[in-house]
Formats: structure tokens, sequence, C-alpha cells
């Protein structure tokens, strides 16, 4: 008897797995760093994956977004999020996701998952809505108001559950309604009667379902439960339904169109100096007549014109006063490029967001108090118009401060971060900076307002943009920040000076003009105040800035210096003329073991390949392969790349936006201060 049992189990599980056709699905309950996670999701994937090898489908559960490519994704006949929460996939692994439904790819939504990505637009839409409330946990009664469904026709007319009863943002009118809360049974306050609970629907070629119940692991004990969630996996896969990813040409974006405005700042031209996949060759500038834009002209010709790796824009050019009257009456381009004149360029952000296009603005996107409004007052529209606001962060991009994050992760080398003190902060960025340089092989050509303040911006509000967005972007990383996790300790500003034949050598004008001239010390002399440092506290974490403004230097470029301080070692960047003003990155008062720092960097290699480690008296110096150095003017090209992969799914990380918000309150916030003393 053994024997024919033993003999008839392959048999049978062959048999379950035949009535699926050798499907498989994918559990998925990724939760964002700092999202509340639940308790239950352990229990429910093992529940779920279970019950579905019961019923004869193979289910593989992960955590790993890096699956969300197109071969991956391919393998299954359906997604099922558990409890996922926050925002969990980065461009790339949207733009998948995307490609995937639109395939005819299946997708079920279990509990928080309607917390998934809640900024993104398309989620939202392919989901049905988005969670926004709920009460305390109690009983509910919940309504089956569709039972010839496969995930409900087993449940009663009636069905008393304890959960959370979630409240959502607008449901999209196109769902199936399979449940509905009665409100009258729970304490809400906020519910209306009949509340949807549960629906289906198809979505761009996919398949849907969502249920919002499975709060708690009781749930997922509960028979009729695992049937519900069972029978919306069996609607997502659909019956014999192949994915077709030829589907996705219609959904494609065309190549998105630049339009230039007002281009007075060198950065302009440089996020054009190499050609990028997803960017049309058409160009059109909007500009006053002037140098301005005659520089930003020739430098794009000589990407052109040049030997290696030629670019091949086409600049249609729109000269005059009018220009941004003219911009925005044609609208010629999906992406305006904004890296000028900063009086000026919080209003044409504003306006060009209400007219419905995408910005992408060099820093500093707001130059003092009024503009911050400003700002955020374009951030709200930008969220009303599902179009993309975002600033030029080019230092992300350097490779000392990128492996200075990574190893800012590893518990064994770094620790965790010191809180710090006024007096001694746990992260100091500063930056040197030189009115007189060489970009592209030339030496720089400036325009007369760029020493205007009130044009310009003044340093505090400028540069720091950047070490601010750094401190940000290390100690919390990927984390939605508030504007009331700052504190502004202290700030300063002073002035750089300069004599009229160093202003002339850099703006080609033989006197200073009228607007400069409540500037001048003795007639003779510019005071400019590029200068400036700020002391913030950050959550729990002390961080100080500075930006210095020097003429000209005797010795290399611009600097860059940054600590980042842990319980088991410190993090520092150097650029001094003892690294040949070649930033470099040292692991400082080390508290942990060689192997430990060996083995770190090991690891760091299969990401970075080539970097390793080597020991230097009592630091630890990264070795960087020159591969990785592509640059200061390469960087503003990497954002662009990046900038184009959130326009391809209309959809920036989560915290983007609130920590721009962040950043710029504490600058303008630090100008204020400044004043004062």
């Amino acid at each position: 008897m053994k024997k024919t049992l033993l003999l008839f189990l392959p048999f049978f599980f062959m048999m379950l797995s035949e009535n699926f056709g050798q499907k498989q699905i994918l559990i998925f309950s990724k939760n964002a760093k700092w999202a509340y996670r639940h308790q239950s999701i352990e229990h429910a994937n093992n529940a779920i994956k279970n019950y579905c090898i019961k019923n004869g489908l193979y289910a593989n559960v992960s955590e790993d977004a890096n699956l969300f490519n197109d071969d991956t994704l391919k393998k299954y006949s359906a997604l099922v999020f558990v409890s996922a929460n926050q925002d969990i996939l980065d461009a790339d692994q949207e733009a998948a996701l995307q490609r995937y439904i639109r395939a005819g790819g299946g997708f079920v939504g279990i509990h928080s998952t309607s917390g998934v990505e809640r900024n993104w637009t398309w989620f939202n839409r392919m989901l049905g809505a988005t969670f926004k409330w709920h009460p305390p946990q109690q009983s509910g009664n919940v309504k089956v108001v569709d039972r010839k469904h496969i995930s409900t026709r087993h449940l009663p007319k009636n069905w008393e559950r304890w959960d959370e009863w979630y409240l959502f943002g607008p449901i999209q009118p196109y769902v199936n309604v399979l449940m509905v809360l009665d409100s009258t049974s729970f304490q809400s306050g906020r519910h209306p009667q009949n509340y949807p609970n549960a629906w289906y629907h198809e979505f761009e070629g996919g398949r849907i379902f969502y249920t919002a119940g499975g709060h708690n692991e009781k749930d997922f004990d509960d028979p009729r439960f695992l049937e519900h969630v069972f029978g919306g996996i069996k609607y997502a896969m659909g019956k014999k339904t192949k994915l077709d990813y030829s589907k996705n040409l219609k959904f494609e974006k065309p190549a998105a169109r630049l339009i230039t405005l007002d281009p007075g700042h060198f950065h302009a031209a440089l996020v054009q100096k190499t050609s990028l996949p997803g960017l049309n060759p058409n160009v059109n500038v909007y500009a006053p007549e002037g140098p301005d834009l005659k520089q930003h002209l020739q430098r794009i010709e000589a990407y052109n014109n040049r030997k290696d790796n030629p670019t091949h824009w086409q600049e249609n050019v729109y000269a005059g006063d009018d220009f941004f009257e003219k911009m925005i009456s044609e609208k010629k381009g999906d992406i305006v490029v904004m890296a000028g004149n900063n009086a000026k360029k919080t209003d044409m952000i504003l306006k060009s967001i209400s007219s419905g296009l995408n910005v992408l603005a060099d820093k500093p996107m707001c130059i003092d108090s009024e503009g911050f409004l400003k700002l955020k007052k374009a951030f709200e529209i930008a969220k009303e118009k599902e179009v993309l606001l975002y600033d030029i962060m080019t230092e992300r991009s350097e490779i000392t401060t990128v492996l200075q994050r990574e190893l800012s992760f590893s518990p064994e080398v770094f620790g965790k971060i010191l809180p710090g003190s006024p007096e001694n902060p746990s992260i100091i960025k500063e930056s040197v900076h030189y009115f007189f340089k060489y970009v592209s092989g030339s030496p720089l050509i400036r325009p007369q307002w760029f020493m205007d303040t009130k044009q310009q911006g003044e340093g505090i509000v400028d540069v720091t943009t950047h070490l601010v967005d750094l401190v940000q972007w290390a100690a919390f990383p990927d984390t939605p920040l508030q504007l009331t996790d700052a504190e502004l300790i202290a700030a300063k500003r002073w002035p750089t000076t300069m004599t009229l034949s160093e202003f002339s050598k850099i703006t080609g004008a033989n006197q200073f003009p009228d607007f400069l001239k409540n500037n001048l010390k003795n007639d003779n002399s510019l005071e400019v105040f590029a200068n400036g440092e700020i002391d913030f506290k950050l959550k729990e974490i002390h961080a100080k800035v500075k930006v210095l403004w020097n003429y000209s230097a005797e010795k290399g470029g611009d600097t860059h210096y940054s600590i980042m301080k842990g319980t088991q070692s410190d993090l520092e960047i150097r650029q001094g003329e003892k690294e040949g003003f070649v930033p470099q990155l040292y692991i400082k008062n080390a508290r942990c073991s060689e192997s430990q720092i060996k083995n770190t960097v090991d690891f760091l290699a299969k990401k970075y390949f080539g970097v390793s480690v080597q020991k230097q008296g009592e630091e630890y110096k990264i070795i960087i392969p020159e591969s990785f150095r592509t640059g200061h003017e390469a960087h503003f090209g990497e954002v662009m790349e990046r900038f184009l992969k959130y326009y391809k799914v209309n959809n920036l990380p989560d915290w983007e936006v609130p920590n721009m918000l962040l950043k710029y309150s504490i600058t303008t916030q630090a100008l204020d201060l400044a004043k004062k003393q």
C-alpha cells in the first residue's frame, strides 16, 4: 500500500500543476525601509504560497525589487503584492511593471498595497485607488455585492470580520466592486455607506484584483479569506493568456523634446553635452538677444563638431524680449531646461508648470523666502497637472560621494551616524569655487548679472543647495523628510571682493554695470556675497555646510570636502594639494578590523568593479578606477539620464519632492537669519 501511494504522489502533483499549465506567481511584499511594516506579512506569504501549492500553482516569495525586469517578470502569470507599502520600486523597475501589465500580466493587491507608490498616478489608476486613512481595528460587516466572481462566489452575503477598514482617495470609476462595507457596523465617521472594499478590473491589457482586508495573521488562517485571495489570483492570471510585449508599442512615449529657456548659465549646455536615447535632437531655444544666447549656441555647436562622439542637435531659436511668452504660447516641447538668471527662474518655473510643461531646473530653484513660497506652489500644481519638477543635483553622481554614502550603509565599517553637536557636527560638507575657471577647455565668460546676488542669489542659497542636498541624501537615504525635521541653528554670510580688471576678465565688460553700483566698495572694487555657512539639525543629526568663492585658484579647480562621523569610523573626502586636487575617499578613526573593511570594500567592488582599499598609516584609502571619475561636466548628462527615466513613467521617487522643499526651506531661511546677524 505504501509503495502504491509513493508511486501515485508524483502523478498527483503533476496533475495539479497541469491544472494551471505550469503557471507560477510572484508573491511580493517589499516595504520601504522607513515605512510601517505589517507583522502579518511573513505568515501571510507562507499561507498564500501553501494554499497555491495545495491547489497546483507554484508561488515564489521575494522582497527583491531587482526581480522587476522584463526577463524575470515574463516568468509569472500574476504578481501578488502582500501588504507592500510606500515607495519600493525605482524608475527602471516601475517601467518594467508597466510593460508587464500592458503585455497582459495579472496583478493582485492585498491590504496596504494600496499604499504603494502613493505619488505615482499610473499605479493609482492601475490598482484603482490609493490608501488614505483607517480608524482603529474593529469588527465590521462586509457585504458581498457580486457573488458571481471567482473570488467571492463562496462567501456569505454578509461577512462579519475584524480588520482595519480602509478609506481611500478617489476610487477609479471603472473598477468592478465585489464587496462593500456596511459603514453603520463600525465606528468611523468618514466612510460613506456601502463603501468599496474589494474590486477587479482590466487596465491597459492587464487584469487587476484588489482586496483591502488582511491586516492580521488570523485572516490568512481563515479558509474563506484565503479562497477569496486565491480567486483573485486566478482571475488575474486569466485563462490561457500569454504575455505579449508587443502591445507595449502603443503606450511608448515619443522621444522627449527639450525647450532651452534663457540659457544664461553654461549648465544649460552641459545637459546636452552627450546625446541620450529618449531625447529628440530638435531643441527649441527661447531667449533674449545677447551674449548669453550666443555663448550657449557656440557650446552646442562645439559639441556637434567635436571629433569624438559628436552630438547632432538642431537648435531652433526664437530670440526676443517676449521669449517667455512666446515659449508658453507655442509649447513646442515636453521638458523645459532652465539654467540662467535666478531672479526670474522661480516665476518661470511656476508659469511653465502651470502651462503643463515638465521642468528640469539648475540649482537654485529659488533664492529667497518669497521665492520658496512660489516654489512650494509650483510643486502643488505639478502634482495636479501630472508633470515633473526637478532640480539638477550633479554632486550625487560624484563617485567619492557615492562610495561615501555606500560605505555609510555598512554596520561593520561605519556603524550608525553619530548625532554630533553644534560644535562638533556629524556631517560637514564644504566646497570652494572660483569665479575664473575653464569649462570644456575654454576660459569661462560669465554674464555680468552673475555677480549680482539679487539675480544670481547669494552663495548661502546657491551652491549650498548641493551641500544640503548631500546631507539629506546621505544621512536619510531614500527617506521623505518634512519641513519640521530641520532646525536652523546658525548662519552667516560674507563677500568676495574683485577689482574692475578681474571683473572685466571674466565678463568682457570694461566697467561695472549700473545694477552693481550699490555693491561697489570705494567705487573701484565689487563685493559679492558669495560665501555662506549654515549650521542646522536634521532630525537628531547635527550638520554644517559651507561654501567659499575665491576669484581664481593658484592650483587645481573647484574643490570639495566632506566628512561623515559614525560609531565605527569616519568617512572623509579630501581634495587638496596632497591629493593632487582629485577627490579621494578615506576611512579614518576606524574602530573596526582591517578584515571587516576589506570584506566590505570587496562587496562594494561587485557593484563598482575595480574599487579596492589600501591602508595608509592609520587610515584607509579607497582606490577608485579612473573609469568612475567621469568629471563634473559629465554629471549633467547623468542627471538628464535619470530624469528621462522619471519622465518615462511620469513619477519621481516619493522622497524627492518633500526633500527638495526642505532643502530650499533650509537655504532661504538661512539667508534670512544670516542677514539679521
